[in-house]
């Protein structure tokens, strides 16, 4: 699994640069009011769960803006095998919690050789910190009673990552990112399947967005 997950990476990164610069080089520049980042929304998929996000944008100069992104997202061990019984019903051997992540990245993105590129496509990179919620409850009960016996739990560390945007018009633009986040759990960690601990809640993640411009 982490064998595909990172050459579906890599994949991304090679067709990110090159379309950038294919498209780029066939748009021509024209005299137009700057648009800015606003706010956004947008899907993550990551190796070990599938979130939403929504983020807040303010510039901080031409090309970068200062943002904070909200996630929320399921959390999965690596060892995790899901099986099914005679009746279709899911069952996770050994699992013991569900984990839930909820990362607050606050950060830069800045726009890459904007001045030297014509066209909509533009590389961007960001970085920046991450104060991350934990929360865990017990997998032998049913979703809504388990919220109940919800546990939480702090993390703290950084990102970075690289991307590319593409303004589809003046008020919205579609982005894709690829991350890593490094979120060291502060404590003991937390357990989703017997005797597995997870210390590190963060790993690669592919982001895909909608930012709406102003």
């Amino acid at each position: 699994m982490t064998k595909k997950f990172i050459t579906s990476i890599i994949i991304c990164l090679f067709i990110l640069c090159n379309t950038s610069l294919i498209f780029s080089q066939t748009k021509t520049k024209e005299s137009k009011k700057e648009r800015r980042n606003n706010w956004g929304i947008g899907i993550v998929y990551s190796e070990s769960g599938v979130g939403v996000s929504s983020s807040l944008y303010t510039p901080i100069s031409k090309s970068a803006d200062l943002f904070f992104k909200l996630m929320v997202s399921g959390l999965s061990d690596s060892r995790e095998l899901e099986r099914y019984d005679v009746l279709g019903n899911s069952i996770i051997p050994d699992k013991i919690n569900r984990i839930f992540i909820a990362p607050l990245s606050i950060g830069i993105k800045k726009e890459l050789f904007k001045d030297d590129l014509d066209g909509d496509f533009i590389p961007v990179i960001n970085f920046g910190i991450a104060p991350t919620l934990v929360l865990t409850n017990p997998y032998n009960k049913s979703f809504f009673n388990a919220i109940g016996f919800t546990k939480s739990k702090f993390a703290f560390g950084g990102f970075g990552g690289i991307g590319v945007n593409f303004r589809q018009s003046k008020s919205v633009s579609m982005n894709v990112n690829i991350n890593y986040y490094f979120l060291p759990i502060i404590g003991d960690p937390v357990v989703s399947i017997q005797n597995s601990k997870i210390k590190d809640v963060g790993g690669f993640q592919i982001a895909f967005g909608l930012n709406f411009l102003k």
